[in-house]
């Protein structure tokens, strides 16, 4: 190629350039990048369906089943509270599942699933784009029941 060709594509290229510049900016919208999301709050007190005692010990995870996500993770205090909080991808439905992880030490107790409804749930603080806001379910007292000698926990135990 001769001089004169490159340096007219050259110039070609930077008006090009400038216009689709100049034509970006003057779309009438800001770029946002990120998925949609929203804050899960979920407490309840987990009790035994024996005694009506807490629990200490009990795992409680915050799950979006249809991502296969955990959201958050507690464990249960001596008064047999949890308090889980999470960002996730916006949904009506979540689920609590309840496990006992420390074998024998409180008692052993079959592995429990609550679904947490948010379907009616006020979101506050919403920011109008991306983030849909906190909402927060109180799931009461949950009763767990106790496990006999023979049975164990399976990943494909239907849930309580």
């Amino acid at each position: 190629m001769n001089k004169i060709t490159v340096f007219i594509l050259r110039i070609y290229g930077l008006i090009i350039s400038a216009l689709l510049t100049l034509l970006g900016f003057t779309c009438g919208f800001a770029p946002e990048y990120g998925t949609p999301r929203a804050t899960y709050e979920a407490k309840g007190i987990v009790m035994s369906e024996a005694d009506v005692s807490p629990i200490e010990g009990i795992q409680a995870e915050l799950v979006n089943k249809s991502d296969f996500g955990t959201i958050a993770t507690a464990y249960t205090d001596s008064e047999g509270s949890f308090f889980l909080k999470g960002d996730s991808f916006p949904r009506n439905k979540l689920h609590v599942i309840l496990t006992d992880i420390d074998r024998e030490e409180n008692g052993s107790f079959i592995r429990m699933e609550v679904e947490a409804d948010y379907t009616n749930k006020t979101f506050t603080g919403s920011s109008g784009n991306w983030y849909r806001g906190k909402a927060a379910i109180d799931l009461g007292i949950i009763k767990m029941k106790t496990k006999r000698p023979a049975e164990t926990d399976t990943e494909d135990s239907p849930p309580e």
